[in-house]
Order: C-alpha cells, then sequence, then structure tokens
C-alpha cells in the first residue's frame, strides 16, 4: 500500500532509477565491469572455459564466438530490478530507519539478482545455440532476445511472488505474536 510516509522513498528511488537510467547511455562496456565481471566468472565457471577480456569490446568467448558486453550487461535489469525490491520493501516497512535501509538493500539484492539472473540468461542462451534448430528457420538473434525476455520476466515475475509471499506471511506472523 502506498503511503504518504513512502512517497519521498518513492521519489528518491525514481530519481536514483532516472539518473542511472541517462548514465547508462553515455556509458561503455569498461563503465559496466561491475556487472559484467562477475556474469564472466559465473560464464567461466559454468562453461569450464576462460574469455579474453578487451577494454571496447568486453569478454570474448572464442570456443563459444560469444562476446559479452555493454548489450548482455544486464543493466536495464539491474534498474529494474532495484525499483521492484523497493516498492516491495517499502509497503512492509515501518520506521525510518527500515524505509532508509530499503533503498540499500534494494540495490545491492538488485545487484546480486542480475548477476544471477544475468549469468543464467547467457548460460541458457549458450546451451540452446549450441543445438542444431537450423531446420527451423529461425534468426539467431531472435532466439537469443526470446531467451532474453523470457528468462528475465519469468524471474522478475517468480522473484515478485516470492518476495511478496514472504513479506505477507512475515507480517500475518507479527499480527499473530
Amino acid at each position: 500500500m502506498i503511503t504518504n510516509k513512502n512517497i519521498p522513498y518513492y521519489i528518491i528511488a525514481f530519481v536514483l532509477f532516472i539518473v542511472l537510467k541517462v548514465g547508462y547511455r553515455y556509458a561503455g562496456t569498461e563503465d559496466l565491469d561491475f556487472l559484467l565481471h562477475p556474469t564472466n566468472k559465473m560464464i567461466s565457471l559454468l562453461t569450464g572455459l576462460q574469455a579474453t577480456y578487451g577494454q571496447d569490446s568486453g569478454y570474448f568467448y572464442e570456443k563459444l564466438n560469444i562476446i559479452i558486453d555493454k548489450s548482455c550487461s544486464g543493466y536495464n535489469f539491474w534498474l529494474l530490478s532495484f525499483i521492484m525490491f523497493t516498492i516491495l520493501l517499502l509497503r512492509h516497512t515501518t520506521t525510518r530507519f527500515q524505509k532508509i535501509n530499503t533503498l540499500w538493500i534494494s540495490i545491492i539484492g538488485a545487484y546480486l539478482f542480475t548477476i544471477g539472473v544475468n549469468s543464467a540468461r547467457i548460460f541458457t542462451s549458450i546451451i540452446i545455440q549450441r543445438q542444431d534448430i537450423s531446420i527451423l528457420h529461425i534468426d539467431p538473434s531472435i532466439t537469443h532476445q526470446v531467451i532474453g525476455i523470457t528468462t528475465n520476466l519469468t524471474f522478475l515475475v517468480l522473484t515478485y511472488l516470492l518476495i511478496e509471499r514472504i513479506l505477507t506471511h512475515k507480517k500475518s506472523d507479527a499480527k499473530l505474536t
């Protein structure tokens, strides 16, 4: 529920979202290494392969013939997750201290969530693109986009439902005691 007490925190979160979103337009691959590097580490662990890093190009996996670059960073997913976490958590906080911490928890939680989901999305894409689906005559870029949309949306919805359920259950347990 949106209360007057939450409005300043929603405004702060949305201003931060807008500032970071505008900043993305000017960011290069190197600026997004805070997302790309841990994602690359996860992909290396999952595939057993090592990438070559290029400052402007990103992480290149020669054996897979893929590059993890700015477009693969998950930056927009991170921002969207941050807003989702903030809205969910603010609805279940009461004190000013909790509300302030919600912003930090949301941005850090969204970061960790993004690394996991982004790694899952890229790894799924690698597995599917290794399959011989050429008989379906589907453009690989479309397959890549469908995997990205499906993975991101699935994780967002399931995580939203899980967090909402946990927070609602926690609140109802608190009322019983």
